[in-house]
């Protein structure tokens, strides 16, 4: 564990110190502000026009639930911004021998950059936490749906972390490791859209919607937790920090 936060404490103090760092996290803090004010604004027309018509105002949990949907997208260019100098800088400076031959098990390595660039993102939702409350002013949101919406995001973020640091692993270019991951990640949003479309037998497209993100995540907008959609944020983690154990370990005996 000593091994594993001096990693991610070397790259948190490099993160958050760099032009990169800085611009990252205030730029996902304003978009997060942006479309929650966007969204607020919207919300509250509606719920004016429906008002005065007569009909039934729309919920909190309505204009919630589309604020952390469009997180989503955000995560897209944000994580890979993040996790693209994990690895593929380093080779290219060669200051991945320097670690490479320290006293450390590739995991720990792996791990320790892991939890770095999870810890970073992590730090920024933490930050975002404010927004929310200002939905008080409207009325009474649902506390539950909040932080489960939150836990959901964390898990999203995690995921995408792992398969960042998998893809900077693979390439020596920070601009190859950026491009890969959010097409990546993008594949993964619309995988729910194309499953619809497969037909086969065997269950393909339950399978293929059952690999998107998008299910998973709205379940948790909605304020459930279930075991099925913790197994596949856990599961996607674990796999691709596993393969990008091997893939570090390849460099470090090659």
């Amino acid at each position: 564990m000593g091994a594993i936060a001096t990693i991610a404490n070397r790259d948190l103090k490099s993160f958050f110190v760099s032009f990169k760092g800085s611009v990252t996290f205030c730029f996902l803090l304003l978009l997060m502000g942006m479309f929650f004010r966007s969204f607020t604004a919207t919300f509250i027309d509606i719920q004016a026009q429906t008002l005065q018509m007569g009909g039934e105002a729309p919920k909190l949990s309505q204009l919630t639930t589309a604020i952390f949907q469009n997180l989503h997208f955000i995560l897209l260019f944000i994580v890979p911004a993040t996790t693209m100098s994990s690895f593929a800088e380093e080779s290219k400076t060669q200051v991945d021998r320097l670690l490479q031959t320290a006293p450390v098990t590739t995991l720990q390595i792996v791990m320790g950059k892991f939890v770095a660039s999870a810890g970073a993102l992590g730090l920024v939702l933490i930050a975002s936490a404010v927004y929310p409350f200002f939905l008080f002013k409207y009325g009474n949101p649902e506390l539950g749906p909040i932080f489960t919406s939150y836990l959901g995001v964390f898990l999203l973020m995690c995921a995408q972390v792992a398969f960042g640091l998998w893809v900077s692993s693979m390439v020596n270019h920070q601009f190859l490791a950026y491009l890969f991951t959010s097409f990546g990640l993008f594949l993964l949003l619309i995988l729910a859209w194309i499953a619809p479309n497969i037909s086969g037998a065997g269950g393909a497209e339950e399978f293929v919607k059952y690999l998107a993100a998008t299910p998973h995540l709205d379940n948790f907008f909605s304020g459930l937790i279930t075991v099925a959609d913790l197994g596949y944020f856990i599961a996607f983690i674990g796999l691709f920090l596993f393969f990008t154990n091997v893939a570090v370990d390849a460099k470090r005996w090659r």
